[in-house]
């Protein structure tokens, strides 16, 4: 054998028993505070990195999907305005439409399902036992009516969009308002 051979065996012991006492040192502080031992690999951040990146694209591929389409299927910008914004005008009969769609409990219900990410029906309907699934189907179709959720087209899978989130919102501060008495004193 070498001697640079030699050499790099030695130091290679050298190592593994210098990691070996670090093994020992790491299992004895941890038995106080959690059962099991932590064994550091190196240096973690790229692994932390990645699983961060692939954390990062689900929750922006969910929120791409959810907020930024439209009742009907298409792709809805930021600083897209209508028309009756821009005049200062409110479209009372949209707003009506959209709170007769609020004005049912089980609507609110599958909302909430959907606040947390999109769901495929029968998702839904494992989640939300009391609802038949022709009544759940019915609800869904009048939510995406008023652009509160959307279907996707090629998954199928439900989402709620922004307005139908600020709805489920303004839902639950109108009930934590009623709930404290209305405000009355």
């Amino acid at each position: 054998m070498s001697e640079d051979v030699k050499e790099e065996l030695k130091k290679l012991r050298e190592e593994m028993a210098g990691l070996k006492d670090r093994l020992k040192d790491m299992a004895g502080e941890g038995r106080g505070r959690r059962r099991g031992m932590y064994i550091d690999f190196g240096n973690t951040q790229d692994y932390v990195d990645d699983v961060m990146r692939g954390v990062a694209d689900g929750v922006h591929g969910e929120l791409e999907r959810s907020i930024f389409i439209g009742p009907g299927g298409c792709r809805m910008w930021k600083g897209h305005r209508h028309e009756e914004e821009e005049e200062g005008g409110i479209d009372f009969g949209q707003a009506a439409k959209a709170m007769s769609a609020l004005g049912q409990e089980h609507r609110l219900k599958i909302l909430d399902a959907l606040m947390s990410g999109g769901r495929y029906i029968n998702e839904l309907q494992e989640e939300l036992k009391e609802i038949t699934t022709s009544t759940l189907s019915s609800h869904l179709d009048v939510l995406e009516e008023v652009g509160l959720v959307v279907q996707e087209k090629v998954r199928g899978r439900y989402l709620i969009t922004m307005p139908g989130r600020t709805a489920y919102q303004m839902a639950r501060k109108v009930s934590r308002f009623l709930e404290a008495g209305g405000g009355e004193e």
